[in-house]
């Protein structure tokens, strides 16, 4: 099938096309592809032929069996260069496997029961300061408990004011990358790049090389214009120096066992370690992912308790039937818990849509994806189809009871991704996102104090930043 006659999702007639609905209104946006797209349809949008995928079939397809074909698109590269650089999430080819292959040790299970301590200690001593009756902004809340649990284990740093420096700059490159992907100033940069590779394979040899320099150049923004481009500068000067000045004191021999220390160490089957670029790249990649996405999803499974009494009451006495604050042995008494923050997920998947690009031409469900080729795959839409969840509005942790789930498709909630690169730090996440809402709810009960509703930025965030009164259970003790 070509690309003119895939089914068009609605919307996009005017010049700009759905260009002007992505930025606009992309709540809007997602319900049309929830409403309109089932398994590939395609998107209006100037200079680059984009694709939507949403079956289980379709997207076993593009994320697993097309793996090695389909990387991570030149827009989403060039929203989070400056942030992410050539780091895990924004890396392709060749260098991506390598890093992968190098971190995936990192999170191994036996690793993990190590920071489930630091995840229950830095929830508490988050809520220590609360006072009972006090209205608070869960989705701050949440970040500042996620921020102090990355600060933690990535870094070894035990106060909030480390981490909420690093947390605060990334918050500002995610809104920036937001704003940029798509935006005219990000299909300029890769139309001239595309240009320029073009150029540098027909040219004149000698002129390939500089050409072809230029064009490496273009993947990352070479100006940002105005005030947010102001803020993004000063924002990743902040995270170089932070993030630099933990490299060389690591490397002068400070005594410290963090996955910054243990990235450092880290060997391929070379011998070689990553440098020091690269490994800052990681570590804000690891930051980025591993407080933002947990926060927002904690903040809404919160949200969905409290639009849920009965629900509500049951999970709390799963809490409260725990010996005292939940540690990594209490996971399999907590699955009632794990439930709730796995249809949080679903509801409100902290990435909404994601891209993947052609590296050649190839075909999905019988559909012809030349080079170069967009394809947007969206978690909020997937998550909403009524043959995969039936009443997929509805707020019901027991859609993922073992039993259920088993006879569900792998490929039929995604909020980590799927294939060679699902999240590295999905296992990290699931069990931060457990203990973490244990914890919360052992201290405090949680009356929400408005309808929230979402809205699209880097992540799927609460836009009033949730307000929630907490009446406190039993006082916050911090050592």
């Amino acid at each position: 099938m070509l690309f003119a006659d895939v089914p068009k999702v609605g919307g996009g007639e005017r010049v700009l096309g759905h260009m002007r609905v992505l930025r606009a209104d992309r709540m809007g946006f997602l319900s049309r592809l929830t409403r309109e797209v089932d398994r590939v349809s395609r998107l209006e949008i100037r200079g680059r032929r984009t694709f939507v995928v949403n079956h289980p079939e379709v997207l076993h397809e593009l994320l697993v069996e097309g793996a090695r074909t389909f990387e991570k698109s030149d827009v989403t590269r060039f929203a989070l260069y400056p942030l992410a650089g050539e780091g895990l999430f924004t890396s392709n080819g060749d260098l991506w496997r390598r890093q992968r292959k190098l971190m995936a040790p990192l999170f191994h299970a036996g690793q993990l029961e190590t920071y489930a301590a630091d995840m229950v200690a830095a929830t508490v001593r988050g809520q220590s300061t609360w006072k009972d009756g006090q209205t608070v902004s869960l989705a701050k809340e949440t970040t500042h408990i996620t921020m102090s649990i990355a600060g933690k284990t990535l870094f070894d740093a035990d106060t909030f004011s480390e981490a909420d420096a690093i947390g605060d700059a990334i918050t500002v490159a995610l809104d920036w990358a937001a704003a940029n992907a798509p935006s005219f100033l990000a299909l300029g940069h890769l139309l001239a790049r595309r240009s320029l590779q073009g150029i540098a394979r027909r040219g004149p040899l000698r002129a390939a090389a500089p050409i072809g320099k230029l064009a490496d150049r273009l993947r990352a923004p070479l100006v940002l214009p105005g005030e947010s481009g102001k803020r993004l500068r000063a924002a990743i000067t902040l995270l170089d120096t932070h993030v630099q000045g933990m490299i060389d004191a690591r490397r002068a021999g400070a005594q410290k066992d963090d996955l910054l220390a243990r990235l450092l160490r880290a060997q391929g089957d070379d011998g070689a370690k990553m440098s020091d670029r690269q490994v800052r790249d990681e570590v804000l990649t690891l930051f980025l992912a591993g407080h933002e996405t947990t926060a927002t999803a904690l903040a809404w499974a919160v949200h969905c308790l409290c639009k849920n009494p009965a629900v509500y009451e049951q999970v709390q006495a799963e809490v409260d039937a725990l010996a005292g604050e939940p540690t990594f042995a209490d996971l399999s008494r907590l699955p009632l818990t794990l439930r709730v923050f796995k249809e949080a997920l679903r509801l409100y998947p902290p990435v909404p849509l994601f891209t993947r690009q052609a590296r050649e031409e190839a075909t999905i469900d019988g559909v012809t994806v030349r080079r170069n080729d967009v394809v947007l795959v969206s978690p909020w839409a997937l998550h909403r189809r009524a043959d995969l969840w039936p009443d997929p509005e509805r707020f019901d942790p027991d859609r993922f009871l073992p039993e259920r789930e088993s006879k569900r498709s792998r490929y039929a909630w995604l909020p980590f991704g799927a294939g060679a690169r699902v999240c590295i730090g999905a296992a990290f996440a699931m069990i931060e996102g457990q203990l973490v809402l244990a914890s919360l709810l052992r201290h405090a009960r949680f009356e929400s104090l408005n309808d929230e509703v979402p809205e699209v930025s880097a992540t799927l965030r609460p836009r009033s930043g949730m307000p929630m009164r907490v009446h406190l259970r039993r006082p916050a003790s911090v050592s």
